[in-house]
């Protein structure tokens, strides 16, 4: 996985709305390369319409998003890719009867992905063995964790420089969450920045360098993983403390 010089995703007073309802009210964050940073709050906070504003699939009504300086607010998602987003979405999305390898190789439509797609299919593996092994094997046929490896490896293989990424562990057994976490270390740790949106507060925070909490469609606090570690609100909303 090659390592682009610094980048970072800018998303600054971002809007979005289904219909009249809007659910985004001036949305501003950033991630650095290499850095995870967490996107915390409630369900129907807006998180995962956040990701899809973000990757282009629901266009924000104001605002901007920025990739190192190039502006990809409201374009189509495989532009948004070629500039250097993945997204590996809520609930997996796979292609049930595709092999995984196959499903892997969708991560590379894009041509510069294409170009290095047994690079990237050697990175994944390296990340995830046991996708390897199962290359040949349908993808509907496999445990949830390994769906979910797959679901972040179709992401990898597209070569990102920021990695969006819609809870993760959702599903999982707490042996596998705490599997899975280790795996979002290490990609952050090549360089990819990862923007982790997670309902499991507590392993998200030991994870990231900071984070935001998103509550009604507007950012409520920001700060460093100990600030928000020390916030008296989040440790009671969040953390049960």
């Amino acid at each position: 996985m090659p390592i682009w010089g610094t980048d970072m995703l800018e998303i600054s007073e971002l809007e979005a709305a289904y219909g009249d309802a809007r659910v985004l009210a001036g949305v501003s964050l950033s991630v650095d390369e290499g850095e995870i940073v967490a996107l915390l709050g409630p369900n129907g906070a807006g998180k995962s319409t956040l990701v899809r504003s973000v990757a282009g699939m629901l266009p924000p009504t104001a605002g901007w998003v920025r990739v190192n300086g190039v502006d990809v607010t409201r374009t189509p998602p495989h532009r948004v890719c070629t500039a250097g987003i993945a997204v590996v979405p809520e609930g997996r999305r796979l292609f049930p009867r595709l092999t995984v390898r196959e499903n892997l190789e969708i991560g590379a439509y894009a041509p510069e992905a294409k170009a290095y797609l047994k690079e990237g299919l050697e990175h994944v593996y390296g990340l995830f063995p046991v996708l390897e092994e199962r290359r040949a094997q349908r993808a509907g046929t496999l445990s949830g964790g390994e769906q979910q490896m797959v679901a972040i490896g179709r992401a990898l293989v597209a070569r990102p420089r920021f990695l969006l990424m819609d809870e993760p562990s959702l599903g999982l057994s707490p042996l596998l969450v705490e599997t899975m976490f280790g795996f979002i270390e290490r990609i952050g740790g090549r360089g990819v920045g990862v923007l982790l949106v997670e309902q499991n507060v507590a392993k998200t925070l030991e994870i990231a360098a900071r984070g935001y909490v998103l509550e009604q469609g507007t950012i409520t606090e920001r700060g460093s993983r100990e600030e928000l570690l020390a916030s008296p609100r989040i440790r009671e909303a969040y953390l049960a403390l």
